[in-house]
This record gives structure tokens, sequence and C-alpha cells, in this order.
């Protein structure tokens, strides 16, 4: 897949950990604002969320009102919207967009994040496309999330690389045909850019 196998004629990207990370002291934020415990249920609650059928507002309203919390949903999602842009990595993006190939942003987001993500950062001067889980119904590491990507974008699933922070991600996107790079928290820019010129990502 890649590399020698078929030309790359798409980079997909991970948005959490591989372009954009959560500002610093947001977890501490947000636990101080639910509450003991409130950070794993919260977690749990929103993976729930990701195709976009169920609420997190609610979700999260509920929670608050079970702790007792005098604190609001809002508050909460407030401090998941607090995120900073990887910079070299969107000049990355910018340089495989410039060789002619075609960029995703590949992303699972709860509507709010999500929403968020689209009307306030630059992705869509770097990207030609965003897949946010909750838009498209289906969520990573669901083979048909990528299935999905590919066929919208028009490329073989062959002709797709994908980088992701999760290693379950990147094994389903290898399910579903895709060559996929995992990019660990240990990992650094200039590992990945070897990796993907390995692959014959064009540009990098």
């Amino acid at each position: 897949m890649g590399g020698a196998d078929a030309p790359v004629r798409a980079l997909l990207m991970d948005a959490d950990g591989v372009v954009q990370y959560p500002s610093p002291g947001w977890l501490k934020e947000m636990a101080r604002l639910g509450g003991p415990g409130f950070i794993p249920e919260a977690f749990r609650r929103e993976a729930t969320t990701l195709t976009g059928n169920v609420d997190l507002r609610e979700e999260l309203a509920g929670i608050l009102e079970r702790r007792g919390r005098t604190c609001t949903a809002d508050d909460i999602l407030a401090v998941w919207y607090r995120i900073e842009v990887d910079e070299r990595m969107l000049t990355l993006v910018d340089r495989v967009r410039a060789a002619g190939v075609v960029t995703a942003l590949a992303t699972n987001q709860q509507s709010y994040r999500g929403t968020y993500i689209k009307q306030n950062l630059p992705y869509d001067q770097h990207f030609d496309h965003q897949f946010h889980s909750f838009e498209v119904g289906l969520a990573k590491p669901d083979p048909a999330y990528f299935a999905h990507i590919v066929e919208t974008i028009g490329v073989e699933p062959e002709e797709a690389v994908f980088v992701d922070d999760v290693l379950a991600n990147v094994r389903g996107a290898q399910a579903a045909g895709l060559s996929a790079v995992h990019f660990a928290h240990t990992d650094t820019y200039g590992s990945l850019r070897c990796r993907l010129r390995a692959l014959s990502v064009p540009g990098v």
C-alpha cells in the first residue's frame, strides 16, 4: 500500500495529537469545574456523541446536575475549545498539497467542538476537505469511516496515507486498505517526515 505499490494521491491527518493540541491546563480546569471523578465520566459520555446521534451538551448537563455542580455544560464545552494549532504540521500539509496531493482533516469530534474547530481554526486554508465524525455519522477506528473518505475525495484506498496518534485508528485505516502512520506522543516532527518520505508522499 502506498510507496512503490501505488502513487500517493491523498494525505489524511488526524486533528488532536497531530495538527493540534489542547491548551496547557485545560484538563485541570475541567476537573476543577466538574469535581472529583468528572473527567472519566465526561469522556465516556463524549464517546457516545462522536457520530452525531447523541447531544453532548445534554449529557454534560445531566452529569453536572447529578453531581450538584454550579457550573454549566457550556462552561465545560468552553474548556474543550481551548486548542493550540501546530503550525509546523500545517506547513507540512501545505507542502504536500502544493505537490498535487489532496489533503484532508480526518477527526473524531462531537458536534460542539467540531463546529468550533470549523468556524474558528484555519483548516480550510490548508485542507481540501474536513471529515468530522459527527457529520460523517461514522467514527474512527471504524474502517467504514475511512472508506467514506476515500470514496468522497475520489481516490483508491491504496492511494491514501493516514496519520494518527491513536494506534487503534491507524489499524482501522489499514483495515480499510489505506497506508497509515502511527504518530505516537514520543515521536518527533522529523521522524514523521521521514516515515512519510518512506511512503513516497510527495512534497514532504
